[in-house]
């Protein structure tokens, strides 16, 4: 019985130890991240509320650099797709849903889209008959940090590539560092928002691909809602 009492006393003791470290831990932790809120309020942003509506692509271009080779397509045409911007998980986070209206392509669009991605990518015949016959969708989630303040973006796509960013605001920019996973596995890129007023942005991303060549594209976006 002795032993036992002297076993409970050594437990005792060593479980008040143990809280007494967690306590002090948990006391360190909340000094060092002062600035972070255990619940932070929704997203209210001036970016993040202008950010919020139906935006549709206008027009927008790439280009392919291959060494010292350039290719561009170009299209001053409106395309029948965008984006929808909202906030989620209780105004946490905002999300972008991908939308299009695009019909069934011609076969000439269908050779033309298949030869610019035969440039940039390594797949079969086969691989991008079945892409160029399936409608592309994406997802975007964005917030920020609340301890650092930075900007946080995971995406993901119907072809399973998946990146995430990080980034910043400067001025009426939001530029962002994107690594990206998936069938985009070691490519890297910077992609630059930037306000032109209140019913309209461009984006700009400039991709370096794995093999050191790189791709650019623009898009010009405009509110619809």
């Amino acid at each position: 019985m002795k032993h036992l009492s002297v076993l409970l006393f050594v437990l005792l003791i060593s479980m008040a130890s143990c809280t007494i470290q967690k306590e002090e831990i948990v006391e360190k932790t909340v000094k060092e991240n002062e600035a972070y809120s255990f619940q932070p309020k929704p997203l209210d942003d001036e970016w993040s509320n202008w950010l919020v509506g139906k935006w549709k692509v206008i027009s927008g271009h790439t280009d392919f650099i291959e060494g010292e080779a350039e290719s561009v397509e170009e299209s001053n045409e409106e395309v029948a797709a965008g984006f929808t911007i909202e906030p989620c998980l209780n105004g946490q986070f905002l999300i972008w849903k991908s939308w299009n209206e695009i019909g069934e392509m011609t076969a000439e669009e269908k050779k033309e889209l298949k030869e610019a991605l035969k440039k940039t990518t390594k797949v079969s015949d086969d691989e991008l008959e079945r892409f160029v016959n399936m409608p592309y969708k994406s997802v975007l989630i964005q917030t920020i940090c609340p301890k650092t303040g930075e900007r946080i973006a995971y995406c993901f796509d119907s072809q399973r590539l998946y990146g995430q960013g990080t980034g910043r605001l400067e001025a009426n920019k939001e530029i962002m560092e994107w690594k990206w996973s998936g069938i985009g596995r070691g490519v890297t890129s910077i992609g630059i928002i930037e306000k032109i007023n209140d019913n309209k942005f461009s984006v700009g991303h400039k991709y370096t691909l794995p093999d050191g060549n790189t791709m650019e594209e623009k898009l010009d976006i405009a509110r619809t809602e």
